[in-house]
């Protein structure tokens, strides 16, 4: 099998591995599609936060966005069979410590995330992965390597409690795209974008969503989907006083600068979002019957052997997928 390896200071391999065979519990799959997003570049340049936190080490096969193809199956696996689609979570607890237990695996001091932290990711022509965190789909590979992101999005959307309230959703990235279609979905009153880029802008408005007014100030949830200090003060801004910040976006800075004040003379509340824990299914379903559209988001798709073309592509392009099927 061949595989991406990233290194450390943006450093990348194509590497040749024996062929992995699936031990009890787990398929081997083939990956189809995989999305890069800016935690890939993240690892890829060192700037990720859990570098600074110790959890994640390189080498690292990338790769946490994912569709692929059971190829074999290990012993005790069921409901999947050679040829089904599937696509797979990223954080895996240890199953045992208070957090899992409370269904917080997500931020489990022990847990794996795939193609991060402790687990090789699908930027690879084989994949084991555990049963018990994978999903079976019928999407297409290219719809369902967005799963993961989609259900980024949906956590946020839930965890802003959008439903009849009205909402900004600033950065029109992929996240930011998603997160305005979940939050409709959700049954936001009202959802606007706002980003610094006219083709991001002009991507919202084809899937339905108008630009917030500027210096608007009467939202009563501001999604963050990007990250860095004008995004910030951008969601700061947009709340109404009372307001809730949903946080989602990486900035890849230990360090921002931002309005405190204002969290206290507004009476905002900010909340961070990590993950999607429990909420894959329900993703999938948003995308099969098409209340999620992907298909407008991914603009560009590379081999395996140009994973640092894909990479390098991303400033010009909304969703860059891997093909590991081709070079």
């Amino acid at each position: 099998m061949r595989a991406i390896e990233f290194h450390g200071g943006e450093r990348r391999e194509l590497v040749e591995r024996p062929d992995p065979g699936p031990g009890p519990g787990e398929p081997l799959i083939a990956p189809a599609a995989v999305g890069i997003c800016g935690t890939d570049v993240e690892i890829f340049d060192g700037s990720m936060a859990y570098f600074r936190d110790g959890l994640a080490a390189y080498p690292i096969v990338p790769g946490h966005e994912w569709a692929g193809e059971v190829v074999d199956v290990g012993a005790g696996v069921a409901g999947f069979a050679p040829g089904d689609r599937v696509v797979g979570e990223v954080a895996i607890g240890c199953g045992r410590c208070v957090r899992c237990r409370a269904g917080r695996p997500h931020v489990c001091a022990l847990r794996s995330e795939t193609g991060i932290v402790h687990r090789d990711g699908a930027m690879a022509s084989r994949l084991v992965f555990p049963a018990a965190h994978a999903h079976p789909v019928t999407l297409d590979p290219e719809a369902a390597a967005l799963v993961e992101p989609t259900s980024v999005a949906l956590n946020a959307a839930r965890r802003g409690e959008v439903a009849g309230r009205s909402v900004a959703v600033i950065g029109a990235g992929p996240i930011g795209l998603l997160a305005a279609q979940c939050a409709r979905a959700e049954g936001a009153a009202a959802v606007a974008v706002t980003d610094t880029r006219a083709d991001r802008l002009a991507a919202a408005r084809g899937l339905g969503f108008p630009e917030l007014p500027e210096g608007e100030d009467a939202i009563d949830v501001a999604l963050l989907c990007a990250g860095g200090e004008t995004a910030v003060a951008a969601a700061l801004a947009a709340v109404r006083p009372g307001g809730l910040v949903v946080a989602v976006g990486l900035c890849g800075a230990p360090r921002i600068p931002f309005d405190y004040d204002r969290l206290i003379t507004h009476d905002l509340a900010v909340r961070g979002v990590l993950g999607s824990v429990g909420l894959w299914p329900e993703a999938i379903a948003l995308i099969e019957r098409g209340a999620v559209q992907t298909a407008p988001l991914v603009t560009a798709t590379f081999g395996l052997e140009r994973a640092r073309d894909a990479l390098e592509s991303l400033a010009g392009n909304l969703k860059v997928l891997i093909d590991p099927r081709s070079g």
